[in-house]
């Protein structure tokens, strides 16, 4: 068997007088061996598996192509989920569960549809591989569709985008039912043709996969299109027949449903005094169980350390740690803690140097006895061309006080970086990371959404973000640093 590499860390947290961690190696209990035809000059592949839900990352593995165009991984696989295989440009999905093995055939040159599939999870896959033909699976952020809705961020790729778009509700509503029911007829078609050949865990991840793409989409529509073509309340009865209990916390689009419907509960309960990620974990944790109220509880506490609501859910993430008997969940909350403790005002922010659009390097030391408004964007990223131009009203109001506008882009082309500039005019700073989400500065400042910003204070320490984006309270923010 090929070497492989584990770039993440397991962590498991005891909580008794006092928090203490300490790291394990990741166990595998998984093997993926394949061979791929074609494999030319590149001769590593990578497979990866997106455990954000279980420990805020990504579990990266790679593996050498021998002579014979053969690889292997050993992979730790803790919930049936998917998995992401890449050689070179070119990405596959693959279904992965827990104490199994997959063979896998491929070309470099036609990857994901020449995926041949063989051992007891070859059947999985190959029903997966037909499935994705039916419905083709985005596979890069970068390429995805942002609308926030009180809390929430939904995702959306650009084939949908587009439906939602141009449908009207009867429109939407009928292709969300014919998708569905086309793609629970290839399950049961497939299962039916090949007996006993499809896994109890695999059936139950793709009718979660099936049923939450519906009912997630569907959300999103009524959500964000709500005024756009003017949809009743009735429009949200679907809601109703969506079971919020299911053990499938692998599936991304179950756990993203989720958030996304007690965000919206939240919304619907505007006289509730409570703050919303409170609201939320409570409003959860009344109707959810075991394995399943563990991640959501989990999620949010993640969710309101990273918006910096360490006060507001403190008392939950003590709860959490104290009474909760699922521990796969552990190390994300105490990791975003130390996260949030690590960003919390008062603590020093990390130092970069990096070259503006002069190319003339800027290092954010150089700043200090300033008021620093340091600013993540993209040009890709609809939201972040709003809001900077929305910076455009601010900065010439406070360009004569000691405050500066950092923008940092995480753009994948400087030339496209170079030209938004010149067109747009944004004023401010500039300075581009290569690298995009992956760069050293978006590391270091823990950035996985755009957008994103900080304000640092005069010592160079973070100074705590308004509790609204708007341009007054972030004015006012800015000026009550600048008098300190």
């Amino acid at each position: 068997m090929e070497h492989f590499t584990i770039f993440t860390k397991k962590t498991i947290v005891l909580f008794s007088l006092s928090l203490c961690a300490f790291f394990l190696q990741a166990q595998p209990n998984t093997l993926v061996i394949g061979k791929i035809k074609n494999a030319k000059l590149i001769k590593e592949i990578e497979l990866s598996l997106n455990t954000l839900y279980l420990n805020n990352g990504i579990d990266v593995y790679k593996s050498r192509i021998i002579d014979d165009n053969t690889f292997a991984f050993a992979v730790e696989v803790k919930e049936p989920q998917f998995a992401i295989l890449k050689y070179a440009r070119n990405k596959g999905v693959i279904f992965l569960q827990p104490n199994d093995t997959l063979y896998i055939d491929c070309d470099a040159n036609n990857f994901q549809y020449s995926f041949e599939f063989s051992g007891s999870l070859g059947p999985n896959n190959s029903c997966l591989t037909e499935y994705l033909q039916l419905n083709p699976r985005e596979m890069s952020v970068f390429n995805m569709t942002q609308y926030k809705q009180k809390l929430y961020w939904y995702q959306n790729s650009p084939m949908m985008d587009k439906a939602m778009l141009e449908m009207d509700q009867p429109t939407f509503e009928s292709h969300m039912k014919s998708r569905k029911e086309k793609s629970l007829d290839h399950l049961e078609k497939y299962d039916t043709t090949h007996p006993e050949k499809l896994t109890p865990e695999f059936k139950g991840f793709l009718k979660a996969e099936i049923q939450y793409d519906f009912a997630y989409h569907k959300l999103m529509y009524g959500n964000v299109f709500k005024n756009r073509y003017s949809l009743e309340d009735s429009y949200f009865d679907f809601l109703e027949q969506i079971p919020l209990q299911n053990e499938q916390v692998g599936n991304e689009w179950y756990r993203e449903f989720l958030i996304a419907y007690f965000d919206y509960k939240n919304l619907k309960s505007e006289s509730d005094e409570r703050a919303p990620f409170i609201f939320q974990y409570e409003e959860g944790s009344k109707v959810l169980d075991g394995k399943t109220r563990a991640f959501f509880q989990s999620e949010i506490i993640a969710r309101a350390f990273r918006a910096k609501e360490m006060e507001v859910i403190i008392n939950k993430y003590q709860d959490y740690l104290r009474f909760q008997d699922h521990g796969n969940f552990d190390n994300k909350v105490v990791e975003s803690y130390e996260k949030a403790i690590k960003f919390a005002g008062g603590t020093q922010a990390p130092d970069f140097v990096l070259k503006d659009s002069s190319n003339i390097e800027v290092a954010l030391k150089n700043y200090r006895g300033k008021v620093i408004y340091l600013n993540f964007w993209a040009t890709w990223c609809r939201p972040c061309m709003d809001k900077m131009e929305r910076l455009k009203v601010l900065q010439p109001e406070l360009e004569n006080e000691d405050v500066v506008f950092i923008n940092v882009s995480l753009d994948r082309k400087e030339e496209v970086w170079k030209e938004t500039l010149e067109k747009r005019q944004f004023q401010g700073i500039h300075i581009l990371a290569s690298g995009e989400l992956n760069s050293e500065i978006a590391k270091a400042y823990e950035i996985k959404v755009l957008p994103r910003y900080f304000i640092i204070n005069k010592m160079g320490d973070f100074a705590k973000n308004p509790k609204s984006n708007k341009l007054e309270e972030v004015k006012n923010t800015l000026l009550d640093l600048v008098k300190k």
